[in-house]
C-alpha cells in the first residue's frame, strides 16, 4: 500500500476530516490533500509527527512505497550538495573579507588613475556580493529570535561606520548622484560580507560537523 493510501486509511479509522488532521499537524488542509492524493510527501519531520499522530511506525509509513523511498534519497542527496555549496559560498566570503580588509589597509592598492584595476574591483565586488546575497538568503533567518536579530543589525550598522572609516568614504549628496550609489553599494556589500562571516559562523560550523 502505498503512502497516500495509508494516509486515507489512518484518518478514516480515527473518523477525522483532512481539516481535522491539518488542524492537528498545524499544516494546511490543502498540504493533506496533497499527501493523500500522491502529489507530494512529508518532509521527515511532518512524517515523525504522522508517526506520533497514528500511532504507527516510521517503517509501516515508508514500507512498499519505492517511489516515496527513492523521493526521499533524491533529497538527501540534494540537501547535501547545497550544505557543500553553502560551504564554499562561505570559504569565498572569508576570502572577500581578507581581500576587502588588504583593500582598506593600503596592501592592494586601486590606483583612482588605473581603469584596468578599477574594473577589476567593481567585478570582484559584484561576485563578493552576489555571493554574501545568496548565502543571506539561504540562512535561517526565520529560526532567529528578535533578540538575535536584533545583534545582527547592530553589528551591520557597527561594520558600516568600520567600512567608511577605514576607506574615508564621503558622500556628496546631489553632486555625484552615480558616484554616491556605487560608493553607498561598496560600503553596504562590505558591511554584509564582514557581519555574515560572524554570524553566519554557528550554521557553517553546523554543516561541516554533519
Amino acid at each position: 500500500m502505498k503512502f497516500a493510501d495509508k494516509m486515507k486509511l489512518y484518518r478514516r479509522q480515527k473518523e477525522w476530516t483532512q481539516q481535522d488532521v491539518a488542524e492537528r499537524l498545524l499544516i494546511s488542509r490543502k498540504t493533506i490533500s496533497s499527501w493523500e492524493n500522491g502529489r507530494s510527501y512529508p518532509d521527515i519531520f511532518m512524517l515523525v509527527q504522522i508517526s506520533d499522530l497514528y500511532h504507527v511506525s516510521l517503517d509501516d509509513l515508508l514500507r512498499e512505497d519505492h517511489e516515496m523511498i527513492n523521493n526521499y534519497k533524491e533529497e538527501h542527496k540534494t540537501s547535501v550538495h547545497k550544505q557543500r555549496l553553502l560551504n564554499i559560498l562561505y570559504f569565498i566570503n572569508i576570502a572577500g573579507c581578507i581581500y576587502f580588509l588588504l583593500q582598506s589597509s593600503g596592501i592592494i592598492y586601486i590606483g583612482v588613475d588605473s581603469e584596468k584595476w578599477r574594473i577589476i574591483n567593481y567585478i570582484l565586488l559584484g561576485l563578493f556580493s552576489i555571493n554574501i546575497l545568496y548565502l543571506i538568503s539561504q540562512s535561517k533567518w526565520e529560526l532567529m529570535s528578535w533578540k538575535r536579530k536584533i545583534k545582527i543589525l547592530i553589528t551591520l550598522l557597527i561594520f558600516t561606520i568600520l567600512v567608511m572609516k577605514l576607506d574615508s568614504l564621503v558622500f556628496h549628496i546631489g553632486k555625484n548622484d552615480l558616484q554616491d550609489f556605487i560608493t553607498g553599494f561598496m560600503v553596504a556589500m562590505k558591511s554584509f560580507a564582514f557581519t555574515g562571516l560572524i554570524w553566519l559562523f554557528p550554521q557553517f560550523k553546523e554543516r561541516r560537523a554533519k
